[in-house]
């Protein structure tokens, strides 16, 4: 678990990298009532920065700690200290025959003991700034084991 809190550096990433889009939000006071139901399953201290919010079944949530990530009614929770590498699920995409990268929405999250994670967001903007932040919380990741 990170002992400095990097909130605002993770903010700053998204905002000047990508940006908020028509279902994906920075976290602000004001939307603690939109998403309690979310905020529910926060730990202590945990504090939420990004949403990224479909419907009930499909939604991705990165506070200061993990990522908590719903696809189609699957839960997800992961550390943030756990990822170590971040890049598109170019295979899935494909699969679905999306080869600009502006339409990409799925990223693929390798974590720390070899696990493989597919999260979907919302494409464009938000997907590049996403994934910015956790391409920059791997990278940290793995130059602290060094």
């Amino acid at each position: 678990m990170n002992t400095t809190d990097k909130s605002s550096t993770y903010i700053s990433i998204f905002k000047r990298k990508g940006g908020e889009g028509l279902t994906t939000k920075i976290i602000k006071e004001a939307d603690n009532k939109d998403y309690n139901g979310l905020f529910a399953q926060l730990e202590k201290n945990e504090k939420p920065l990004l949403i990224y919010f479909l419907n009930l079944l499909n939604w991705f949530l990165l506070t200061n700690n993990r990522i908590l990530m719903c696809n189609e009614g699957q839960s997800i929770f992961l550390y943030l200290a756990d990822i170590i590498e971040v890049r598109p699920a170019l295979q899935e995409e494909m699969k679905d025959r999306i080869s600009d990268k502006q339409k990409f929405t799925r990223l693929k999250i390798k974590t720390k003991n070899e696990d493989y994670f597919i999260c979907k967001l919302e494409k464009g903007q938000p997907y590049e700034g996403i994934y910015q932040v956790l391409h920059f919380i791997a990278t940290n990741n793995i130059s602290s084991c060094y």
